[in-house]
C-alpha cells in the first residue's frame, strides 16, 4: 500500500500530550487512509479508547464506536447505496439505512474471525468477542459463544500436539 494521503495527526498538539508514547494512532501509518476516515479515527471521544497500564494495552468501547458510525451517518446526511427501499418514509429509510450500518459492522468483525481463525485464533477469539457484545438477539450471542468454544478447541489441539521442549 503506498502513502497517498496526507497524515492528519501532523495538525494536532500531539507535541504536548503526555500520552503520546503510548498513543496507538502513533503507531498507525494513517497516511494509508483518506483523510477523512483519519479525522474520524482521530475526533472520537477520549471515552471510547482506554490504556490499560498493566497489560500495556488499549481496549475499545465497540458498542460506541458502533454509535459513532451512526452519528457520523446522521450529522453528515449520508445514504447508504444499496439500501433504498421506494416504499418507506425518509425518516424510516434513514432508520433502515442505520440499522444495515450496524449490520455491516457486525458482519465486518464476522468476517475477521474467521480470516483470523487458522493463523491467529487469539484474535479470532476477540473479534468473536466483540461480535458478542454487540449481539442483537439471543442466537446471534449464543452462535458468538460456539464460535469462540471451536476456535478455542483448535488452540487446545495445536497446544497438545507441541513438542514439549518447544517454548510457549
Amino acid at each position: 500500500m503506498t502513502n497517498n494521503y496526507e497524515n492528519m495527526l501532523r495538525y494536532r498538539n500531539c507535541n504536548k500530550c503526555s500520552s503520546k508514547h503510548i498513543c496507538f494512532l502513533q503507531r498507525i501509518p494513517l497516511d494509508h487512509y483518506p483523510e477523512n476516515v483519519q479525522n474520524f479515527v482521530i475526533s472520537m471521544p477520549k471515552s471510547i479508547f482506554n490504556y490499560e497500564f498493566p497489560q500495556r494495552q488499549w481496549h475499545a468501547n465497540y458498542q460506541e464506536i458502533q454509535k459513532q458510525i451512526v452519528q457520523y451517518y446522521d450529522l453528515n446526511n449520508c445514504e447508504l447505496i444499496g439500501n433504498n427501499v421506494r416504499v418507506l418514509t425518509k425518516v424510516a429509510q434513514r432508520e433502515s439505512d442505520r440499522q444495515k450500518i450496524r449490520e455491516l459492522f457486525k458482519q465486518y468483525l464476522d468476517m475477521a474471525a474467521r480470516v483470523t481463525k487458522k493463523k491467529n485464533p487469539e484474535q479470532s477469539i476477540v473479534f468473536d468477542e466483540i461480535g458478542l457484545v454487540l449481539a442483537s438477539d439471543y442466537l446471534e450471542a449464543v452462535g458468538k459463544i460456539f464460535s469462540m468454544f471451536k476456535t478455542l478447541d483448535k488452540i487446545e489441539i495445536n497446544e497438545t500436539n507441541r513438542c514439549s521442549l518447544e517454548l510457549p
